[in-house]
């Protein structure tokens, strides 16, 4: 996430005023696991941990998916977008899979 950070902060220049921003606005990873944190239902760690786990290789699909649909389409914009975003879940899943080795 720290080059995302880094890019974030960047865009705020030398004199920022002061603002706020979520970096679940703008990192993957930091989004879904925020959406999964708000959820409702009260959760132990190990179902937390398991619940992202689908989420991320869910969200690795769907991204697939998109990414072949946008090189079809010849859109070379989208299909960086995707493979930026699908580069911020895929380093995680070694983290991830550790939970469960």
């Amino acid at each position: 996430m720290r080059p995302v950070l880094k890019k974030c902060v960047e865009t705020l220049g030398e004199r920022p005023s002061r603002r706020s921003f979520s970096l679940a606005d703008h990192h993957e990873l930091a989004g879904m696991v925020r959406e999964v944190f708000l959820r409702p239902d009260s959760l132990s760690r190990e179902d937390l941990e398991l619940q992202i786990e689908t989420e991320v290789r869910d969200r690795i699909n769907l991204l697939l998916d998109l990414y072949s649909f946008a090189e079809q389409t010849e859109d070379h914009e989208w299909v960086e977008n995707i493979r930026e975003r699908l580069s911020q879940l895929s380093a995680m899943l070694p983290e991830l899979n550790q939970f469960y080795a």
